[in-house]
């Protein structure tokens, strides 16, 4: 596989991944459902972005997802890209 075969897959697998998260939050919303998260669960979620290898500090983004963490660590239906937080139902 191509150097630009490899980039075009890891932002397809991006993009789904937000998708899904983006498709759940609605899908809760419609439910009238919350779609956020407790404050103290947002505050462990970001510790353990701040503290893995792939966040990126100046821009709150992850490596892995694309996601901006400051956004996706306050969403119920959201969980990180390599199994350190999960989804809250």
């Amino acid at each position: 596989m191509s150097n630009s075969e490899k980039v075009k897959q890891e932002l397809l697998q991006k993009l789904k991944g937000l998708s899904e998260t983006v498709t759940d939050s609605f899908g809760q919303i419609a439910k009238g459902k919350p779609v956020f998260v407790e404050a103290t669960t947002q505050t462990s979620r970001i510790a353990i972005c701040n503290a893995c290898s792939e966040y990126v500090k100046t821009t709150t983004q992850c490596r892995k997802c694309g996601c901006f963490m400051s956004a996706k660590t306050r969403l119920k239906t959201a969980s990180c890209p390599i199994g350190k937080w999960g989804k809250e139902v």
